[in-house]
């Protein structure tokens, strides 16, 4: 047989990739060359990388494992077509995902690929609304601690077949920065849904595991007891988008048969953009039959779902070889935290945690945001890491003319979020301190109320899979390591905020 080999193959760089098949928001600026949460697609050794909350800056492994799919989709473009291979490789990310996950003994589990989070709730939503003979009703926990998008992408556009779903959020989080009791949050969940089953023949229920600031809402257990309740009505969505989850947990969420979003951008360190919905065997029975919503062609294409499910063929049979690359990145930083042992990673976890929220309690220019306990997840036992905080949300305090300590107001912290990431010492003048030239990622501000009538932002240290392998490869002088830099992050945003 005679190949007809193609010469005229052209494929951007690893660098142009890894910023492609995305929306706006990973775009660069072209004087920064950093994308809207401040990261480049390259690596970056001399940042004190703690803002995985938000977006990671590409790791070294990352972005030579996305290097290596590039060189070899160069060679596999010269006699199959961009859509043959990226069907190819998109199957062996998912074996490769599920056996890093151990989701290798759930029978029937399928993973539809995405390119955000944000777009993964919009799947989901759209499949939920086609089994729906009247009207979906989706509730969620408020934005602020979500994502700006989740609201929108859950409701969907009008003119999708001529319907929407109904959004409904509920806070977790009072108006002076407190966080409500788990039970009155559930309790909440509870009489909307028991108001609505009268009117929506299909509830899509959200959970947060976890939100910007840490946060597991609605209770999981809880959501759990209403489904039992009203099977036929309702569907639990885990958004999971942090990734800060040991694989029993994922385990336990999917036999629970919950679905789930996750991202490799988060915890997981992957460059932004890179998720997946993943679907266990009992709700995919129920769902794959469904006609697909034409708004579902926006944002997926034929190679990133099970090709079985009804309506895939009406996709775009196209490929988007920047997701591919982005998720390559994510999971090379996912094997190298898998290749350590839970109880390795439970111990740096720890370690971190005591020392991180001492500091936090005990400088007056910081107040850690009021967090819950993470032990209300369906079939949780016994004690692991993701039991364990690894979001450390802070509002920042100064004394004021008069001496009086006074909340930082969103807009300023705004500011010292961007300053954080620069090197200072030149303009600090005779303020300067060794820690101004440190450059530092931090979580994005999260709004989160008001203080004594000023609006305040939480910025967040986070602790993520690169910096644990690290810290554990380096043994306890490792563990020390990671303590002093990130009390150094936190220094620095003492010292901006004086």
């Amino acid at each position: 047989m005679i190949h007809s080999f193609r010469h005229d193959i052209y494929l951007p760089s690893t660098f142009e990739l890894l910023t492609k098949g995305g929306d706006e928001r990973i775009e660069l600026d072209p004087i920064a060359m950093t994308n809207k949460y401040g990261c480049r697609p390259i690596p970056d050794c001399g940042l004190a990388a703690f803002g995985s909350a938000t977006a990671s800056t590409i790791s070294e492994a990352g972005f030579d494992a996305a290097e290596e799919v590039r060189t070899r989709l160069l060679e596999a473009l010269r006699n199959r077509e961009p859509a043959e291979i990226y069907m190819a490789e998109i199957s062996t990310l998912r074996s490769e995902f599920a056996d890093l996950c151990r989701l290798t003994n759930l029978p029937g589990l399928e993973m539809i690929v995405s390119s955000s989070g944000t777009d993964a709730h919009m799947l989901a939503a759209r499949l939920v609304d086609e089994s729906a003979k009247i009207k979906t009703l989706a509730i969620m926990v408020q934005s602020t601690e979500t994502g700006s998008g989740i609201a929108g992408a859950l409701k969907g556009a009008e003119s999708d077949l001529g319907k929407s779903v109904d959004v409904e959020s509920i806070d977790i989080r009072a108006k002076d920065c407190s966080l409500r009791s788990t039970a009155v949050v559930a309790d909440e969940l509870e009489a909307m849904v028991s108001l609505a089953v009268a009117r929506y023949d299909r509830i899509l229920i959200t959970l947060t595991d976890v939100s910007k600031t840490g946060i597991l809402a609605p209770c999981p257990i809880r959501a759990q007891a209403l489904k039992r309740r009203w099977p036929d009505i309702i569907e639990i969505l885990v958004d999971a988008s942090q990734f800060r989850l040991t694989p029993s947990t994922l385990q336990s969420y999917l036999t629970a048969n919950c679905l789930v979003v996750i991202t490799g951008s988060k915890f997981i360190n992957g460059p932004a953009f890179s998720a997946m919905l993943l679907i266990p065997e009992a709700a995919a029975s129920r769902l794959m039959t469904q006609s697909l919503n034409p708004a579902v062609g926006i944002a997926s294409l034929q190679p990133e779902w099970p090709r079985h499910w009804n309506g895939v063929r009406s996709l775009p049979n196209s490929s988007n070889f920047g997701l591919l690359l982005r998720w390559k990145a994510a999971l090379a930083d996912l094997r190298a935290f898998r290749n350590i042992s839970e109880e390795d990673i439970e111990k740096v976890v720890r370690a971190f945690h005591d020392a991180i929220v001492s500091a936090l309690h005990y400088t007056q220019e910081f107040e850690l945001l009021e967090q819950s306990a993470l032990q209300c997840r369906p079939f949780a036992e016994g004690a692991a890491w993701d039991q364990v905080q690894t979001i450390f949300p802070f509002l920042l305090f100064h004394n004021d003319p008069r001496g009086k300590r006074t909340p930082v107001s969103t807009e300023t912290t705004q500011e010292i979020y961007y300053q954080m990431r620069k090197d200072i010492s030149p303009a600090a003048g005779r303020a300067h301190n060794p820690i101004s030239s440190m450059r530092c990622e931090l979580g994005q501000p999260v709004s989160c109320g008001e203080l004594q009538g000023i609006r305040v932002s939480a910025l967040r240290l986070s602790l993520s899979a690169r910096l644990i392998v690290k810290a554990v490869e380096e043994g306890d002088r490792g563990i020390a390591s990671l303590i002093e830099q990130g009390l150094l992050v936190l220094e620095k945003a003492a010292f901006l905020a004086k």
